[in-house]
């Protein structure tokens, strides 16, 4: 079996190989260019605004937390959202929901918040997958606690002075897990 699995990983390379190795053969060089330099493809003309009156009756249904926003955003990320919000619609009741409150507690937030949040999303991504995995870990255990005990946690930690929580932080040298991972708003 491992024989036949060789030999057929071996074939399907050669396959791949042999006109590659064949087309550079037969292939001439190209006599360099003294002409003016070749122009870069122009880009797309950017996406005109999408009117929230545009979007169809479940589109406006998946994105009404961000009505009062949608005249300010982007066009592109208006097109991108309203994409979105045709995927949202076939997807189970549950999740449209989950989706309907990220999206009312995005509205809610201050520009501040917003920036803190792609901080932390972006710090997140940054991570290495090993310590991705870590505060991953760490996240999905806090999930599990009541939310009192979220609370009291949180606020324990809070009521620590500074130099209490820096001697924490130097007693526990793994990279700092952010205060609200992406996709929470630390509730």
């Amino acid at each position: 079996m491992r024989a036949a699995l060789q030999t057929a990983a071996s074939i399907a390379l050669a396959c791949l190989l042999v006109p590659a190795a064949a087309a550079a053969q037969t292939s001439t060089a190209i006599p360099m260019h003294s002409g003016p330099p070749a122009t870069l493809p122009a880009r797309p003309a950017p996406a005109p605004p999408l009117g929230w009156d545009r979007l169809s009756p479940a589109q406006q249904h998946a994105l009404a937390p961000l009505r009062a926003q949608w005249s300010q955003l982007p066009p592109a990320r208006q097109h991108r959202l309203a994409a979105h919000a045709t995927h949202w619609a076939t997807l189970p009741p549950g999740h449209q929901q989950l989706i309907r409150e990220r999206l009312t507690r995005w509205a809610n937030m201050t520009p501040a918040e917003r920036r803190q949040l792609r901080d932390n999303a972006r710090a997140f991504r940054n991570l290495p997958p090993a310590e991705r995995a870590k505060v991953d870990a760490a996240f999905h255990r806090f999930q599990q606690l009541s939310p009192g005990e979220r609370r009291a946690l949180r606020q324990r930690f809070r009521a620590l002075p500074r130099a209490q929580r820096l001697h924490w932080a130097a007693e526990h040298p793994e990279p700092p897990i952010p205060m609200h991972p992406a996709g929470t708003s630390g509730h």
